[in-house]
């Protein structure tokens, strides 16, 4: 082989050896970034079944992946969605207002009607033979979608997330604004789990944060 031809082959097998070990870096990236996701829906699952040993792991199988991608749609904190969650039904799938309010974040079905256009339609809560169907909003992934979807449509329209909170709960008179401190007192709690990969990190001294938080 000419000196020449030997460069050559050293060049490409170069090339060939830098090329596999690009392909495999992306490999080994999108194998953690799984394996990262995997561990964050963990955490959010065993967050629920703290707060609910009760809450059925088949309702929420799909929760996490849920809560985090509309979330992010929302531009909101997931952990500050899983706290509102947590303040409006304290997890219970099944969960039924005074008002006919379903599904862990408690959504009126004509309410969610009004984002059907965009989200698709669902089964309405119906009585067969004396048996309740809550409908499709009694799915933790449905109620999540539909929340989400109402609050992007609440956020549009006021200045503040406090704002945005209240008129979720209370309707746009804003009846009830103690609801507003029950969920950041929530979302308080739920930053203290690292494993769930809040966006905002809680500050050295809780009280502190707490007190900012919950400002009036």
């Amino acid at each position: 082989m000419s000196h020449y031809s030997r460069a050559l082959a050293i060049l490409i097998l170069g090339a060939a050896v830098a090329a596999g070990g690009l392909v495999l870096t992306k490999q080994v990236i999108a194998v953690a970034g799984e394996a990262d996701a995997e561990r964050l829906n963990r955490a959010i699952l065993e967050y629920v079944a703290k707060k609910n040993p009760q809450a059925p792991i088949g309702a929420f199988r799909r929760f996490p992946e849920a809560l985090i991608a509309e979330a992010q749609r929302t531009n909101l904190d997931h952990c500050l969605a899983l706290a509102q969650a947590e303040v409006e039904s304290e997890f219970r799938h099944d969960a039924v207002g005074s008002a006919g309010e379903i599904g862990i974040f408690q959504m009126l079905p004509s309410t969610a009607a009004m984002f059907e256009p965009m989200l698709g339609p669902i089964r309405r809560p119906t009585l067969v033979r004396g048996k309740r169907d809550l409908g499709d909003l009694a799915d933790p992934v449905v109620s999540t979608r539909f929340a989400m979807a109402y609050m992007r449509d609440i956020m549009g329209r006021k200045v503040s997330i406090r704002e945005a909170l209240t008129e979720y709960n209370g309707g746009p008179a804003g009846r009830h604004p103690h609801y507003y401190r029950m969920v950041m007192g929530a979302y308080v709690e739920v930053l203290e789990n690292t494993e769930l990969r809040c966006r905002l990190r809680p500050a050295a001294k809780q009280p502190a944060l707490l007190a900012l938080l919950t400002r009036a």
